[in-house]
């Protein structure tokens, strides 16, 4: 049964990434729901350096939060942008560059709904530097 599940499911390259990009990008937002819904929890447990502020320009901050949250971000644009090539290559077209910045721009009002606009701003700078990322990567 192991070998049929191994040539079936895992000997393909593009299951195996639909397999673990779906898994990542799950547990992603699980755990931005988490941080979404329960903060004061969060505050009191193992994270709360997490939650350490600043106090900057007759404001507070907390800079290892949002630094966190970009990290969560950009790991969720990238599985989400890595499911989308395989299921578009599966159905036999590429990914354009149109589609890409569809998929930033869906993230980056979420964000901007959840968070606030410098956030969403942060996270283009993330997204960008993933593209670019990629780009680069592809060149020969």
């Amino acid at each position: 049964m192991a070998q049929t599940l191994y040539r079936n499911l895992w000997a393909s390259k593009e299951v195996r990434t639909l397999i673990l990009g779906a898994l990542i990008l799950s547990i992603c937002l699980l755990l931005e729901l988490i941080f979404l819904f329960f903060p004061l929890e969060l505050e009191d447990s193992v994270l709360e350096f997490l939650f350490w502020e600043l106090s900057l320009f007759e404001g507070t901050f907390t800079p290892l939060l949002t630094i966190f949250h970009l990290i969560i971000w950009g790991v969720m644009f990238f599985s989400t942008l890595m499911v989308y090539a395989i299921v578009r290559d599966y159905t036999g077209g590429r990914t354009g560059l149109l589609e890409i910045v569809g998929i930033i721009v869906v993230f980056a009002v979420i964000s901007m709904m959840l968070f606030d606009a410098w956030f969403a701003l942060f996270f283009l700078g993330v997204a960008s530097l993933i593209i670019g990322y990629l780009y680069l990567a592809l060149q020969p």
